[in-house]
């Protein structure tokens, strides 16, 4: 599985840290993603243009990396929405015998 598309869409409603972005994916679709498969995605991410990250410390609290959406990451995260749309219409069109095959 693809999980880049699916870390840009929890960062696109504001900075996360990692371990905030692994709790939102594991509350709203069930997935657990360990520590060596989200951070070496998060700093492809960052090397790619896709994410900024900026070092931010609370009183009383850790220093923790947050990561944010760039231009190029709201960009990529419209095409993977788009590309998903167009993967559902194809299987929709297969599995469902044609049926449904506006599924979106």
């Amino acid at each position: 599985m693809n999980l880049q598309p699916l870390v840009l869409a929890l960062l696109e409603g504001g900075p996360l840290y990692g371990y905030l972005i692994a709790q939102r994916a594991r509350k709203k679709a069930g997935l657990k993603w360990e520590e060596g498969t989200l951070y070496p995605l998060l700093h492809k991410m960052e090397r790619g243009g896709l994410v900024r990250s900026e070092w931010r410390e609370a009183p009383g609290e850790r220093r923790r990396k947050y990561y944010a959406l760039t231009r190029s990451g709201h960009a990529a995260l419209a095409g993977a929405r788009t590309d998903w749309r167009e993967q559902v219409k194809a299987v929709s069109r297969i599995l469902l015998g044609g049926r449904h095959a506006d599924a979106r």
